[in-house]
């Protein structure tokens, strides 16, 4: 029988692999499953706390970014109405609503017209062509329904008014106005000739 602090001196352990009884087997076995473990454990402590910096220096260059966003945006003549506000959006399937909140970084105002602004300050992220990204934006003018989004580039110090021209939506409106001016404009062309 082989004492426990002999198998963990480098030579115990050495010598365990020399030896081909069961039990050293068995014991081999433990040993290697749990450096296996340690590792695996090691790992996973060392990957989240690398993963948790990234999110500290994302956070604290998006709110570097969203500064730089509100000094733009007030020296451009925007109201700013709503800055990191939260607001709920219900989607309905079937019977069921399931409610969540959604969260713009500013909503302002200039010249009668609203706007959702969007700050990015990833590279990959700031492009309208980006899947997420559109998928964001677009999200945002369903919920919002404000004239337009204004999409900032802070890698690139640009920023675009985003606007979606979905046919639906204005040619239903368009369609409308244009027969009820034509069905007005009838009837007062009907009253002049009846006179």
């Amino acid at each position: 029988m082989i004492h426990i602090s002999a198998i963990l001196t480098p030579i115990g352990v050495s010598s365990l692999f020399l030896l081909g009884n069961k039990h050293n087997i068995f014991l081999i076995a433990i040993i290697t499953l749990s450096g296996g473990l340690l590792f695996l454990v090691l790992y996973i402590k060392i990957r989240n706390y690398f993963n948790h910096q990234k999110a500290i220096q994302r956070s604290i260059s998006s709110k570097k970014a969203e500064k730089k966003a509100e000094k733009w945006l007030k020296k451009n003549g925007f109201k700013i109405i709503e800055k990191q506000q939260s607001r709920p959006l219900i989607i309905k399937t079937g019977k069921t609503s399931h409610r969540y909140l959604i969260r713009t970084d500013f909503l302002v105002k200039k010249g009668g017209h609203k706007y959702v602004v969007e700050v990015k300050s990833g590279r990959k992220n700031s492009k309208v062509t980006n899947r997420e990204t559109r998928r964001q934006l677009l999200e945002y003018f369903l919920a919002y329904q404000t004239y337009g989004i204004i999409l900032f580039d802070m890698e690139r110090n640009l920023f675009s008014e985003v606007k979606f021209l979905l046919p639906y939506f204005h040619s239903k409106w368009i369609e409308n106005a244009i027969y009820f001016i034509l069905g007005a404009l009838s009837v007062m062309l009907g009253l002049y000739f009846l006179n």
